[in-house]
Formats: structure tokens, sequence, C-alpha cells
């Protein structure tokens, strides 16, 4: 089924007409709850009709009120001028304009008008950074996140208004002093009660060149007109359906259609494979005959998808079967610095939708021939990582949700998040690659029968083991065996619970196959690993065994000043919570996937097993800190009258 699949396919899906596709998403300023999302929205949704597609659009509340599954939907947000004219000792030339470049403005800036003069302020994001410091009424020049200066500065400090030219490195692509000319995307993203204000974004150059004019005493001004305006509305969430009867859930391909213009690569260039993939298997009527619907989205990235699940669930309708996320898919490579990757989910959400997607990469690749001698390289760099979250498919394989959800990704691009992320940098071999992958992902599952399930299972079991033998024989070998074991021993699970109930008792042989394997290939190598907790494990403390139940069945928010009940929390929580999830620390990951695994049954100290054996690293505290934080916000709770499971919260409390 597969290599027919992916040769109708791969006949049918054009690069080129998806690089125009790029091309025509990047005319839309996408910024979330704006009319340039709307207009992006239609125009996707006259596409996926041209094709024959039946088309829904359903719409969330964008009022800065709602919340999805705890997610807080954004206010509405338009700017229709603004301009900032430097005065540096009577010489006067434009810094910024957001006409001619949007992302010279921070996003969802309020109106602003009059002359400021300029401050630089090293680690505006730290209190301590003020004690003397003269910003009141002034403009700050700061490298750092911008909803924290703006929460010092202005709010607490008095400060006009802020400059920024902060944005985040991207080793080895992009390091300190890359591109000194690009803007970087800049937003505020405003809660529900906090005072709100502007700010303009420059390049670093421009940043250089001021600071070095502060420093020799310069008053330079900067003259601020922005037209500007914040409205409720309504965010459009696009999905087309391919033809098809199947009454089984469903199996979705999802693409991030926000973010200012241009953001070609992230993400026009998911939106413009998942149009492809779209439009490839309506022309073939390729899943017509399939036992389950295939629907593609395109929306807002974590607001949209919140917002989607939800509604299905308030619906009553069950959760997708099988999900795909592209995001970042059309990297010129030699531009960019990129490689084509496919994110894993944490070993204990793994599933078949790896190994089927890691297949079908494999197969559908474009390949040279090397020297003639009938072997082929793959003719673009391609990997496969661990998790690391970050974009859509966090949302639908959260184990609440419980949708196996893959990402394709580009990654590392030099040109992320920035004013150089445009349609030149796309790659029409790197969009058909993409288009082909998801198609091909869409069709199998969709259709296969009991047969290619059977041959997934076996798939599934020979990557597993491959796996393994990696892991014995790289760093930390002890705790990755052991992760990797439990990574293949559910996606067994997974692909022959797929099948129908007779071969169900395959599952058996495979898992006792499986064993045999470990304790033959890998436990010679390394004794220990042949426990079921490795020699890491450490002995949990008292307090780790505890048992933290979530309250809303998704992943937290992570802008966390956006979490529900954020400003009860107290300074000193909060502090401690931004520093925990600082550069330094960089605790952000690792409460993601304790997070996950709250489900009321597991202790503490089960969880932090379970995180370290992901990670690798022993951050038992911290996370016990992190539950402590969430529960203090109502988030969750501790499950004091036995394991019962987040469920059976949920039902309780509607969430």
């Amino acid at each position: 089924m597969l290599e027919r699949l992916i040769e109708r396919i791969r006949s049918e899906v054009s690069g080129e007409r998806a690089l125009e596709s790029v091309r025509a998403i990047t005319r839309f300023h996408r910024v979330q709850a704006s009319p340039g999302l709307d207009g992006a929205a239609d125009w996707v949704a006259e596409q996926c009709e041209s094709y024959g597609l039946r088309v829904e659009i359903e719409h969330v509340n964008g009022d800065g009120r709602t919340r999805c599954l705890g997610h807080l939907m954004p206010q509405g947000w338009e700017c229709s001028r603004a301009l900032a004219v430097l005065d540096d000792g009577g010489e006067r030339r434009t810094l910024c304009d957001y006409e001619r470049v949007p992302l010279s403005l921070i996003l969802r800036s309020t109106p602003a008008r009059g002359t400021f003069e300029i401050t630089w302020l090293e680690g505006a994001d730290r209190p301590g950074a003020y004690a003397g410091a003269a910003v009141r009424g002034r403009i700050v020049l700061t490298d750092r996140d911008v909803h924290r200066v703006h929460e010092l500065a202005v709010v607490e400090h008095g400060a006009a208004g802020l400059l920024s030219f902060g944005r985040r490195q991207v080793p080895p692509v992009r390091i300190d002093g890359t591109d000194p000319d690009a803007l970087a995307y800049t937003s505020f993203w405003w809660g529900e009660r906090e005072r709100r204000g502007w700010g303009f974004v420059i390049s670093p150059r421009e940043a250089a060149a001021l600071r070095e004019r502060l420093g020799q005493g310069a008053r330079p001004r900067l003259e601020v007109a922005i037209d500007s305006r914040a409205f409720d509305t309504r965010i459009p969430l696009v999905s087309a359906l391919q033809k098809g009867a199947g009454r089984l859930p469903e199996v979705v391909i999802v693409s991030h259609l926000c973010h200012p213009q241009p953001s070609a690569n992230d993400n026009a260039s998911g939106d413009a494979a998942n149009l492809e993939a779209a439009r490839a298997l309506a022309a073939l009527d390729e899943t017509a005959g399939g036992r389950r619907r295939v629907r593609h989205l395109w929306m807002p990235e974590f607001t949209g998808t919140y917002a989607w699940l939800a509604a299905r669930a308030a619906r009553g309708e069950a959760a997708p079967f099988a999900a795909l996320n592209l995001d970042m898919v059309g990297e010129d490579q030699a531009q960019c610095g990129s490689t084509f990757l496919i994110e894993h989910p944490p070993w204990w959400s793994a599933s078949f939708a790896e190994t089927l997607i890691a297949e079908i990469r494999e197969r559908a690749v474009d390949r040279w021939p090397l020297f003639g001698a009938g072997a082929a390289l793959p003719a673009m760099k391609m990997a496969e990582v661990t998790y690391s979250g970050g974009s859509d498919h966090t949302v639908f394989q959260d184990p609440a949700i419980g949708t196996p959800c893959p990402m394709l990704i580009q990654w590392p691009d030099r040109f992320y998040h920035s004013s150089y992320d445009t349609p030149e940098r796309s790659d029409p071999a790197s969009l058909a690659l993409a288009a082909r992958c998801a198609a091909v992902y869409a069709a199998f599952v969709a259709g296969a029968r009991a047969k290619d399930w059977g041959w997934l299972a076996a798939a599934a079991a020979r990557r597993g083991r491959r796996r393994l033998l990696e892991a014995a024989g790289g760093p930390d070998a002890e705790r990755t065996s052991v992760s990797e074991r439990l990574r293949c021993e559910r996606a067994l699970a997974s692909v022959l619970g797929c099948g129908p109930p007779a071969m169900r008792s395959r599952l058996g042989r495979e898992r006792a196959a499986l064993q045999r394997f470990f304790a033959s290939e890998i436990a010679t190598l390394i004794p220990s690993a042949g426990r079921r907790a490795p020699a890491g494990r450490r002995a949990s403390p008292r307090g780790h065994a505890r048992v933290p139940q979530r309250v809303i069945g998704a992943p937290l928010h992570h802008q966390r000043w956006l979490l529900p009940g954020w400003e009860t929390l107290g300074e000193a929580a909060q502090d401690a919570w931004r520093s925990a999830e600082s550069p330094g620390a960089d605790l952000a990951p690792l409460h993601e996937l304790a997070w996950g695994l709250a489900d009321g049954r597991r202790t503490v100290g089960e969880i932090a097993d379970a995180v370290w054996l992901e990670s690798g690293r022993r951050e038992d505290r911290a996370l016990e800190r992190f539950l402590e934080w969430t529960a203090a916000l109502g988030l969750s709770s501790w499950n004091e009258s036995g394991r019962t499971g987040w469920k059976a919260r949920r039902r309780a409390t509607g969430t």
C-alpha cells in the first residue's frame, strides 16, 4: 500500500505550486486575531473550495477573556500607522515605519503620541536594574523579554515605552553578529486586566549605534506616532474535509496560519505544504474509500488548536485518531542551515505515528545516485530528534487528549522569527517532500487494513531494535536503553491496537521478542539496563509520595503570566517561577513533561523518574515545586483520596 501511495502522490504534488502558495500567504500580515489573519483564512478557504473540498470555518471569541482548555484567546488588534523618527542633535531620520516593515512595531502596541528621550538599561528584565535608573517618561532600549520589561519599566517605574532589539540566537546558524540588520518578530501578549503599552523594534546594528551615542553623552529623542486599536473579534478556524464516508475518528494534518508578515518558512511553508497535500489527495480521489475521514486544519498556533479541540469535546466528538503537524517545512537548507526533522513525542506517548512518518519520509525523499554503484543518497539532510514541543503537536499528543501527532520541521533556521524570513528562503523541493509525506500519511491512516497494520507493526519492531542498539552504543547508555525499550513497547501496543481484535494477539509475541532481544543484545552490553528501574533512579523523598492531579486536561499556557490567577500567585512565587524557566535554569521543558504526567495516579517521585528517563535531568524538588505553583493557581490539586485520575476530576469540574 505504501509504495503505491508514494508513487501516485509523487506524480501529483508540485513544489513550485506550493511555493506560489507561500508567496500568496506572505501577502497577509497574519497576527493572531487580526484582519490580516482573517484575510489569509479566507484565501485558504477559497483554495480548498476550488479543489472540491468541503470547507468548514468555525470561530472562537477573540476578546482577551475567553479561555479554551485554560488557554486565553487574544483580543483583536490592528494598526493603521506606526512611525518612529529619531532626532539626534537636530539630525532627523525615520527609524521605524510599520507600513514599510510591519516587524518594526512590537505587535499589539497601544496608540501613542509624543517625543521621548531614549535610555539604555542593562538587564531590564531584572527588578534590581532599576535602582537609581532614570527611566520615568523615557523610552527604554532593551534586548530582553519585552513583556517583562514592560511590566517593570513602564508599569512599575513610569517609562513611556520600549525600543527592542532582542532576538533569540539559533546556534550554529545564528549567533551574535549574524544578520545584524534583521528585525526580530516581537509581540506583547496581554492578559485580561493588565496595563498595556507600546514599543518599536530595531536591528542589532541600529541598537549598537544608539548605545554608542548614549555612551558619548548624546541625548537622542524619538518622535512616536502609533494609530492602533484593540477590539473584540471572532477568530477563524479553517478546516477542509476530503471525500469519504468513513465514520471512525479522523486523521488530521495541521499547520498554523498565524505570524506577522512576511513569516514565509514560519509558517506559510507549512500552510502551503498542507494545501498542496490536500489538493493532491483530492485530485487523486485517494481517500474516498477510507475508513476514516481526512481533515486539513489552518488556524492560529496553539490558540486555534486549543479552541478547536475544546469545541469538539463540547460537542461530544472524539479526538482525532492521528494527526501530523507541519511547521517550518519549506526551508532552502543551504541558505537556512536546516535539517528536515521528525520530532518524537516523550517515550510515554510513543505510537505507530512516528514509525509511519519515518518510513514514508525515507521512501518519499528524492535520492541522488552515488558513483553509479546502485546506491543513492537522500537529496536532503534528514534526522530524527527527541521531544522539544513548541508547536501544535504539543496539544494533540498531550496524554489527556491522546492523539498521536509527530511534527515535521526544518531546524535550525538562520532566519527564524525575523524580517529575513521571506519566500526567497523557501525551496520547492522541501515543500514537495513535506506535502508528499503529509498526503501519504493521511491516506495510509485513513485507508489501512489489517495487513497494512501488520506491516507497520513489523516496521515499528525493526525501528525499535535499531534505536535500542544506537542507545546502547551512545552516551548515557543505561538510561537511554531503558527509555527506548519503553518507547518501543508503547509503539508496538499502539500499532497492534489499530488492527482487528484477531491481530491483537500478536502483541504478546512482539513484546516477548522485544524482551528476548533486549536481554541478548542490550543487557549483555549494559547489565544494569536489564532492571526496570535503572541505577540512576533515586529514592524519592517523603514529599514525593504525593499524587498531583491536573484540573485542565491540556498543556499549560507557555506564557505563564497569561495563566488564570497568575496575579494572585504572589511576587515571590512569580519571580521563582520565572527564574526556574530562565535560560540559565531552563526548567520549562521539564515542567511541561511533568505536567503531562500529572494524571492523579503517579506520585511526584514517579513523575520525576519518567522525566529523568526522557530528558536525562534529575530535578525532583524542582518538579514538585512547579506542581505546588500550579496547585496554588487551582490548575491542579493533590489527590489525597487515591489514584482516581484526572478524568474523574475533569468530569466533575466540566473543564
